[in-house]
């Protein structure tokens, strides 16, 4: 699987909804649910940057056209 940072923001969150549904079985060990969450917070960081990206862009292209509706993601 590619690393986070190179991922899409589909691509990260169907990576995280993979690692949320291990964390979710009753077979996972405690060490490989640890694992298994710093991977899904990498997964977490990358879709929040793409969003917070995208936000912004959003709020220069407002800035640019003088459009005034408050942007919500």
């Amino acid at each position: 699987m590619k690393q986070p940072g190179s991922m899409s923001f589909e691509e990260a969150l169907e990576a995280l909804e993979s690692s949320v549904e291990t964390l979710r079985s009753p077979d996972v060990s405690l060490a490989d649910s640890m694992k298994e969450f710093e991977t899904g917070m990498a997964y977490y960081g990358r879709c929040e940057e793409l969003l917070r990206d995208a936000k912004g862009k959003l709020e220069i292209y407002e800035k640019e056209t003088g459009r005034t509706e408050e942007l919500t993601l």
